[in-house]
C-alpha cells in the first residue's frame, strides 16, 4: 500500500476530501493479509505508517470519552461531520470496516469496551455485508449463515505474528468476549444496509493469513 495515500487521508479536512481518500484505499490493496498495511512504510516526517495510524486512534479515543469513540457505531450523518472518524474508517479497504481494539465496543447483554486492548493488534479489518455475496463475505439464506473474512492490518506489528493459524488473532484476543465485536462488525447493522436480515444468522469468521490462505477463526451460532 502506498503510504502517501494514507498520508493524504490524514490531511483531509472535510467530508469530500476524506471520502476521496477512502475511495483511494481500494479493496484490491487489502484483500490478502500479505498485502496488508506495511508498518515499515514512512510518511511525512519519517514517521512510520503504523505509528501514524496508532496516533490517530489514540487521539480519537482521548477526544471522545465515555464510549463515544466507537467509529463503527456512528451514523452516516455523524461521520459526515467528523473528519477524524472518516480518516480512521479509511484505513481498511472497500466493503470492510476497521476494528481498532482501543476504539471498539461490545453491545448487548453487558455493554463493555474491548477487554485488554493492549494485548491485541492495533487494527483488524473485517469484511461487512454485501449483496450479492463475494469471495470475502457471503450469506447462505437457506442456512441463515454468514461467512466473512478478517485480517490483521500491519501484520509485522501483530503481537501474535509468530503464532500459527488462528492463534495469530486468538492468541492475542485479550478476552474471548471480544470475538463478539468482530462478529457484530461482520454483520454490521444486521445487513439492513444491503437489504438483508441477519439478526438471527450464525456467523463464521475466516482469518486470512499472510499467504492468502484462510483458517476458521470463530464460529458463532
Amino acid at each position: 500500500m502506498d503510504a502517501g495515500v494514507l498520508a493524504d487521508a490524514g490531511r483531509a479536512a472535510d467530508a469530500s476530501t476524506a471520502a476521496d481518500a477512502s475511495a483511494a484505499l481500494d479493496a484490491s490493496e487489502a484483500v490478502d493479509a500479505s498485502e496488508a498495511l506495511d508498518a515499515s512504510e514512512a510518511i511525512d516526517g519519517g514517521v512510520s505508517l503504523y505509528d501514524q495510524v496508532k496516533a490517530w486512534a489514540e487521539a480519537y479515543k482521548a477526544a471522545h470519552p465515555g464510549g463515544d469513540w466507537d467509529i463503527n457505531a456512528k451514523t452516516p450523518a455523524e461521520v459526515a461531520n467528523d473528519p477524524d472518524a472518516q480518516r480512521l474508517l479509511a484505513t481498511c479497504g472497500a466493503d470492510q470496516r476497521p476494528v481498532f481494539p482501543i476504539l471498539a465496543w461490545e453491545y448487548g447483554g453487558s455493554d463493555h469496551p474491548w477487554i485488554n486492548p493492549e494485548a491485541s493488534a492495533l487494527l483488524y479489518c473485517v469484511y461487512i455485508p454485501v449483496n450479492p455475496s463475494t469471495d470475502h463475505w457471503s450469506y447462505d439464506a437457506v442456512a441463515d449463515h454468514v461467512t466473512a473474512d478478517v485480517y490483521v492490518a500491519f501484520p509485522e506489528e501483530n503481537p501474535c505474528k509468530d503464532r500459527v493459524g488462528r492463534d495469530q488473532v486468538a492468541g492475542c484476543i485479550g478476552d474471548v468476549t471480544n470475538f463478539e465485536i468482530l462478529v457484530d462488525t461482520a454483520n454490521l447493522h444486521d445487513g439492513m444496509d444491503v437489504g438483508l436480515a441477519l439478526a438471527e444468522a450464525s456467523t463464521e469468521l475466516l482469518l486470512v493469513l499472510d499467504d492468502g490462505s484462510k483458517v476458521s477463526l470463530v464460529l458463532n451460532q
